[in-house]
């Protein structure tokens, strides 16, 4: 086995609770997330952290689509006051969960996290997995070129330390691929009624390639939460109409074979058997003879 340079990520449970206040931080970076559930950010406000400058995200579900995910991204010089402005807004009332960043040292200023928005909503308005509800899409900030990799830096430890909170709301683009643990890429493909997909195992799931197809139609069995996704995937311009298929413009991660197995064929189906690498052997297959390897 391959090993990589690890990054230690520590989570600690403010009020004892997993579900409750969580502060994270990262060995030898002087920045900490701080992640509320809205129900308590009434106890939470006072504390020391959110009086200081830093970025926000209010993150939650269309009231009216619960498959539909939302996201607020700001800054603020003082991130309580900011939240409560945020939490009486009733265009807010989505948000069930606060997740800010803000500095140790306290040497994070204004011009800092206007940068860090700016940069942060052109990353997520690429998502298709969260909806960007900003109307505005921040300041364009100038910094000395020193400064700006300091917040470059600041940028990718929030790329890693949001999904360590549950939030993968920033795409992390050098993510390790599963199977380069064993120092090869894995290739697999759809091919099934006239439809071709590639797609590469990840560690969080499966990445379709650009230019796979997709099936424009679904069946009236597929579940609400996959054909919502095929709707999102066609309105972000992830995938377009072409030919009387759907092609994926870009790459795109599904957090299972089956999902992304589903979503290109528009009908449920089990994505450990559907993906074949080019031998022909399933997905399934593959991963019995690395568990279970003949002698």
């Amino acid at each position: 086995m391959k090993y990589y340079r690890g990054i230690t990520v520590t989570n600690y449970l403010a009020t004892g609770d997993p579900e409750g206040v969580i502060f994270a931080y990262m060995s030898n970076w002087t920045g900490q997330a701080i992640k509320i559930p809205r129900n308590l950010f009434a106890d939470a406000r006072d504390i020391i952290e959110l009086q200081r400058p830093g970025i926000y995200f209010l993150l939650g579900q269309d009231l009216e689509n619960p498959d539909d995910k939302l996201v607020y991204v700001g800054e603020a010089n003082n991130l309580s006051e900011r939240l409560i402005q945020h939490l009486r807004d009733s265009d807010k009332s989505f948000a069930e969960t606060i997740i800010c960043f803000s500095s140790k040292d306290e040497n994070l200023t204004v011009s800092h996290t206007k940068y860090l928005e700016q940069k942060t909503i052109s990353q997520i308005s690429k998502s298709s997995e969260f909806r960007l509800v900003n109307k505005k899409e921040g300041s364009l900030i100038n910094l000395p070129k020193m400064v700006q990799d300091e917040m470059d830096t600041y940028f990718d430890n929030m790329r890693v330390i949001l999904p360590s909170l549950g939030y993968a709301v920033l795409h992390v683009d050098n993510k390790l691929k599963s199977i380069e643990l064993l120092n090869k890429p894995q290739v697999l493909n759809i091919e099934v009624g006239g439809f071709k997909a590639t797609a590469i195992l990840t560690s969080n799931g499966i990445e379709v390639q650009k230019g796979s197809e997709m099936n424009i139609k679904e069946t009236a069995s597929l579940s609400g939460s996959y054909s919502n996704l095929r709707k999102t995937l066609h309105t972000k311009s992830v995938v377009e109409e072409k030919n009387g298929k759907f092609i994926f413009l870009e790459n795109y991660e599904f957090s299972s074979p089956s999902t992304a197995a589903a979503i290109i064929l528009g009908y449920s189906v089990n994505g450990r058997t559907a993906w074949k690498n080019k031998f022909g052997k399933t997905l399934k297959e593959i991963e019995d003879e690395k568990i279970n390897p003949k002698e």
